[in-house]
């Protein structure tokens, strides 16, 4: 899987974009059962938070210290995105599932909840996500690369919490 996204690809590539943008499309259901009908956003989010509090629990062992020197994700701002106060976007899932050295089928997975495809020919930030992944770097590895394509956004809640430290 992917296995042509390498440092090289990711230096050379033309992205679309650096960063994917998660937008709801907008849809038109008739009335039908809801069975029929594809899960909502707040359903993926739901089931998004659950895979969440499992990786804490196995990875993590529930551990906030942990989580935060892994994932570069502070304890008040993981506590949002599990109770559902704050919505977990695609740059999260990235820095949680690098931070967790997750598989890239288990990140692919976590992707799609969020509302993403993990596609690293369209995004720059999917496609060092998967480098990462591939190389077993850790979240500091992650954190320069990005930050020398210039990908600061995805740091910004990051950065500030750690210079007022």
């Amino acid at each position: 899987m992917f296995e042509h996204i390498t440092k090289e690809f990711i230096r050379t590539h033309q992205f679309q974009a650096e960063v994917p943008t998660v937008e709801v499309p907008a849809q038109s259901f008739r009335l039908m059962s809801a069975r029929n009908l594809p899960p909502t956003d707040t359903e993926l989010q739901l089931e998004l938070r659950g895979k969440f509090v499992e990786i804490m629990a196995t990875t993590f062992k529930k551990n906030y210290a942990t989580l935060e020197s892994c994932c570069y994700i502070s304890e008040a701002a993981m506590r949002k995105y599990l109770n559902g106060s704050r919505p977990i976007k695609p740059e999260v899932v990235a820095r949680f599932c690098v931070g967790a050295r997750l598989s890239l089928e288990k990140t692919c997975e976590l992707f799609k909840l969020c509302g993403h495809i993990l596609s690293p020919e369209v995004y720059r930030l999917d496609a060092i996500v998967v480098d990462t992944l591939k190389c077993g770097e850790s979240i500091q590895d992650f954190y320069e690369v990005t930050k020398a394509y210039g990908l600061n956004e995805i740091w910004k809640s990051w950065d500030k919490l750690s210079n007022t430290s």
